[in-house]
């Protein structure tokens, strides 16, 4: 994909999301909040950064990874934005103060952990611990921003559980990431995480079978270390009404290289793993509502 293709002067649709197009439709739905990859060329214009160095905090290729989904019989959810100029995996108002002109209102979240790492809903900071921004942010605009992209992509997923819970009784929700590499030889090297905010958005058996799934493929699989899930994670998920969502972090150099962002022989492969991933969970998806966390 080339810089021309990436660059948009308007901005984009908030989201895409692609309903199944199978015979059959289950009660899944696949979110990929952090794969956006539109990037508007005013809000470039006022980034520090160059847009190779921004692009190392997207999930990148995440949604075509999954692209394939719907013709699974699930929902596809995909942000468009990239997540440094909205996280749509943070609360809505977790801002940092330092990056505005004038002070925030006190309802927003100025403490967190994530703000405090300076990722909250607006990025202080890009993945290498870069300052982004040129100059100071205006509320006005950022809570336009917001209510745009942030409340539009979670109406979806809200509008999914509600429709599903009363057609189904229940629903599932794969939250889907892709992280940086790290050295094979570090005793923390993996190439999937799952996670279920430790036993707390989840049944047992659906993450105990999907990292059963992804180890018999070949792949090394941790569960909540390093990643216990985000905020859609633990804001959805419910497992006690039978509403199960669990976090899937993707290694990246399992399918890109890491310093160009192009693709390798690898995606392919992964690609048939996740689609097949797909499958089963589409094939279980009665046991699984029917499991108890």
């Amino acid at each position: 994909m080339s810089l021309f293709d990436l660059i948009t002067h308007s901005f984009s649709s908030p989201f895409v999301i692609k309903a199944p197009q199978s015979t059959f439709s289950y009660p899944i739905l696949i979110s990929s909040p952090h794969s956006g990859m539109q990037y508007d060329h005013q809000l470039l214009s006022s980034c520090r950064l160059s847009l190779d160095e921004l692009r190392k905090s997207e999930d990148s290729y995440v949604h075509q990874l999954l692209e394939q989904s719907p013709y699974h019989g699930v929902t596809f959810l995909q942000a468009c934005l990239p997540r440094i100029f909205c996280d749509l995996n943070r609360e809505a108002w977790e801002l940092d103060p330092d990056i505005f002109k004038e002070p925030l209102p006190d309802w927003c979240n100025t403490k967190s952990p994530q703000v405090k790492r300076g990722m909250g809903t607006i990025h202080k900071i890009s993945s290498s611990g870069k300052q982004i921004h040129k100059y100071y942010l205006s509320f006005s605009q950022i809570k336009q921003r917001i209510e745009t992209y942030w409340f539009s992509y979670h109406q979806q997923i809200e509008s999914f559980i509600q429709t599903n819970y009363e057609q189904y009784g229940g629903c599932i929700l794969l939250d889907i990431h892709s992280m940086p590499s790290m050295p094979k030889r570090s005793p923390y090297y993996t190439d999937i995480v799952l996670g279920d905010g430790f036993s707390q958005t989840c049944s047992p058996f659906l993450i105990n079978n999907s990292q059963k799934f992804f180890a018999e493929k070949g792949l090394k699989v941790s569960k909540n270390i390093p990643y216990a899930g985000g905020y859609i994670t633990r804001h959805y998920g419910n497992p006690r009404h039978n509403i199960h969502v669990m976090q899937i972090e993707i290694n990246k150099s399992l399918y890109i290289n890491e310093d160009n962002f192009e693709q390798h022989e690898g995606f392919s492969k992964l690609q048939s793993i996740l689609i097949e991933y797909i499958q089963w969970v589409c094939l279980q998806s009665s046991n699984i509502l029917k499991s108890t966390s």
